[in-house]
């Protein structure tokens, strides 16, 4: 099938016709947003979104130019999306560090260690987390922000700022199951 056939299936909710395009392209996108960051997480995300963008939007007209010309396009539109909302959200200072941020000591010394104990757990799940999801986190439970505030200040949907909160709290929650199990027994 050519790329316009696979693209109009894809527009009839064809998952097969996306996955045909998905592995057509997949080199292709990432060798685009590689070429504009070395990270590797947000290289994935560019990636997940550049096809996630294929199969929600109907941005693609045969009659204007070639799938592929389109598709790098929509790759690097994308890509330097991520590298501005990344660059604003360095400038605007909103990052905080969570290792920085205050625990209360309880009284007694075992509460002491314990609370040490806690805190290092805490950091080594948080660093386990996507950059997005701690960030998030950060906003909502450090600095007390809204989710609303949070998608403002981020510029990205609700929607979106809610799932990742989800995922990033699944993920903590799993990261610290080993304490939990070590602490209650």
């Amino acid at each position: 099938m050519s790329d316009a056939e696979l693209y109009q299936q894809i527009r009839l909710g064809d998952g097969q016709a996306l996955a045909q395009v998905y592995d057509r392209y997949v080199s292709k996108v990432y060798a685009i947003a590689r070429r504009l960051t070395t990270d590797r997480e947000m290289i994935e995300e560019i990636v997940q979104d550049v096809f996630t963008r294929v199969w929600t939007t109907q941005g693609y007209d045969p009659a204007v130019g070639e799938f592929s010309h389109w598709l790098g396009v929509v790759a690097k539109r994308i890509a330097i999306d991520h590298l501005r909302k990344q660059n604003r959200i360095q400038r605007s200072g909103v990052a905080v560090a969570i290792e920085d941020q205050p625990i209360p000591d309880p009284k007694s010394s075992e509460g002491e260690a314990l609370s040490r104990l806690m805190r290092a757990d805490l950091r080594k799940a948080l660093s386990g987390l996507r950059p997005e999801e701690r960030l998030i986190m950060e906003l909502a439970y450090f600095q007390g922000y809204t989710l609303s505030e949070v998608a403002s200040t981020l510029e990205m949907p609700l929607g979106t700022v809610k799932t990742r909160l989800h995922a990033g709290l699944v993920r903590l929650r799993t990261s610290l199951a080993d304490w939990q199990m070590e602490v209650h027994g």
